[in-house]
């Protein structure tokens, strides 16, 4: 099941936070990749911008899948700030999962964002949560 929410709504002109939950599994990189594409197209990106960002959500999606426990959830919050999409994908994994920074999906991460960065955390039940967070700016032919 998929679920969609804005947890922050846009009534003053502010920023709103897009929060996107569907199973880790592979079979939902469709639905996280057509939200990110949608989001960035809404907020005028360019056309490239765009396909950056699809690549980036799919990336970093299928980097958590991989390392998923069993029958996890994954999270996306998109927030679409006046210049830039700030994403962050989280989902529970095993302790000391590791993402491999050096590999060539965190180089695919790198070069298709403005800034990536992971975390991990453990609450008082043992329970790890492993986030991606990454950033685009937007880039047009006015800059």
């Amino acid at each position: 099941m998929t679920r969609a929410i804005t947890t922050e709504p846009n009534t003053e002109g502010a920023d709103a936070t897009i929060e996107l939950g569907v199973h880790a599994d592979a079979s939902q990189l469709s639905v996280t990749r057509a939200v990110a594409a949608t989001l960035a197209a809404q907020d005028d990106f360019d056309l490239d911008s765009i396909a950056d960002i699809r690549l980036a959500i799919d990336e970093s999606c299928s980097r958590l899948i991989v390392r998923a426990t069993a029958g996890a959830r994954m999270v996306c919050r998109f927030l679409t700030a006046d210049d830039a999409l700030h994403v962050s994908v989280t989902t529970t994994t095993e302790a000391g999962a590791d993402l491999d920074a050096s590999g060539f999906g965190w180089h695919v991460l790198n070069a298709l964002t403005d800034s990536v960065s992971t975390s991990q955390s453990e609450d008082e039940h043992g329970v790890v949560s492993t986030t991606i967070e990454f950033t685009k700016s937007k880039h047009g032919w006015d800059e």
